[in-house]
């Protein structure tokens, strides 16, 4: 079920920034019109899909492994 999903989300993220780029270049014929409008649109699209929990960070702790790392300093 989860991969119709990923599939679904990736197909919007798609259209979001290929839709304006194709219209941008099929209206202006100009490529400087279409490279800031796929820039635009990409961080629309990075967007889509975030969730709004918290990053969970893993941190592995070593402590035997910092404790020598300042005896041989001098």
């Amino acid at each position: 079920m989860t991969q119709i999903t990923h599939i679904k989300l990736a197909a919007l993220k798609a259209f979001v920034v290929l839709g304006p780029s194709y219209t941008a270049a099929f209206l202006t014929d100009k490529m400087v019109w279409v490279v800031p409008t796929l820039a635009a649109s990409s961080f629309f699209a990075a967007s889509i899909g975030m969730t709004d929990e918290p990053l969970r960070r893993r941190i592995d702790e070593d402590v035997e492994a910092d404790s020598g790392l300042d005896e041989g300093a001098d």
